[in-house]
C-alpha cells in the first residue's frame, strides 16, 4: 500500500472566492427580475393610504407578498416613502423670499407645515423633513440668513430648528384632527383627573384651552426663534481666527 495521499478532487464550482463572485449577481429569496421599488410605490400610490399594506400592494401587482417585502420592510416604511414623495411634490414650488430674513424663516416654516398638512394621513409617517425637494427652499433661507450677518454655524442650526418646529407643528395638528385632541394632551388630562384637585392648579387652568393655543403654535414658536436670533445679531461675537 502506498503512503502517498490521493490529492483532493477539484471543486467543480471553483474555489470559494470564485463561487462568491459568481453568486454576486444572483437574486435573493423573493426577489423578482421584473419588480422594482418604483413599481411598488406606484402601485401603493393608487390605494387609499388607510388600505395600504404589503399584501394589498402585492395583490395589485399580482406578485407574492415576499417579493414586495424584499424591497420594502413593512407598511410603515412604505407609507413613509409615499409621504416623502408626496411631500416633494408639495415643496417643489416653495420659493423663499430674499431680503428680510425674518420673513424668509416664516415663509419656509409655513410652507413645510402646509405641505405636511396637505398630505393628511401620509404626513404622519414622514418622520423628518428632508430630501431633494426641500433643498432649494432651504438653500434660499440659508442664503438670506448669511446675507443678514449670521455665521455658517448659526444659519445651519437655524435651518435645523425651524424645520423641526414646522414638522412638529404639522404632526400635532394631524394627530389632533385624527383623534379629536393630541394624544399627549388626553393623557395629561387623564392624570390630572386622577390627581387631587388642590394639586397642579395652574395646569388645570390652562390645559383645557390647549387646543385653542395649538392654532397659533407655529407663529408663537417662530416669534420666539426670531426674537432669539435678533438678540444674537445684536450682541458682539468673536471673529473666527
Amino acid at each position: 500500500m502506498s503512503d502517498q495521499q490521493t490529492p483532493p478532487s477539484p471543486d467543480p464550482e471553483g474555489p470559494p472566492a470564485a463561487r462568491r463572485a459568481q453568486g454576486a449577481g444572483r437574486r435573493g429569496p423573493g426577489q423578482r427580475a421584473d419588480l422594482t421599488r418604483r413599481k411598488i410605490l406606484d402601485a401603493a400610490a393608487q390605494l387609499d393610504p388607510r388600505a395600504v399594506t404589503l399584501q394589498a400592494v402585492a395583490s395589485a401587482l399580482g406578485v407574492d407578498r415576499k417579493a414586495v417585502s424584499y424591497y420594502v420592510s413593512g407598511r410603515d416604511e412604505l407609507l413613509a416613502l409615499l409621504g416623502a414623495e408626496a411631500l416633494a411634490t408639495q415643496l417643489k414650488d416653495l420659493v423663499v423670499p430674499g431680503g428680510d430674513w425674518r420673513e424668509a424663516i416664516r415663509v419656509f416654516a409655513a410652507g413645510c407645515r402646509d405641505a405636511l398638512l396637505q398630505e393628511r394621513s401620509l404626513g404622519l409617517y414622514v418622520k423628518h423633513l428632508a430630501g431633494g425637494a426641500l433643498l432649494k427652499p432651504a438653500e434660499g433661507m440659508v442664503r438670506v440668513l448669511l446675507d443678514a450677518g449670521f455665521d455658517d454655524e448659526t444659519a445651519g442650526r437655524t435651518l435645523s430648528l425651524v424645520t423641526a418646529v414646522a414638522n412638529e407643528a404639522a404632526r400635532a395638528q394631524l394627530l389632533s384632527d385624527q383623534f379629536g385632541q393630541h394624544p399627549s394632551q388626553a393623557e395629561i388630562l387623564r392624570v390630572l383627573a386622577e390627581s387631587p384637585e388642590t394639586e397642579l392648579t395652574e395646569l388645570r387652568r390652562i390645559l383645557p384651552d390647549l387646543h385653542v393655543m395649538e392654532a397659533g403654535r407655529l407663529d408663537f414658536e417662530l416669534d420666539v426663534i426670531i426674537a432669539g436670533l435678533d438678540n444674537w445679531l445684536g450682541r458682539p461675537h468673536d471673529s473666527a481666527p
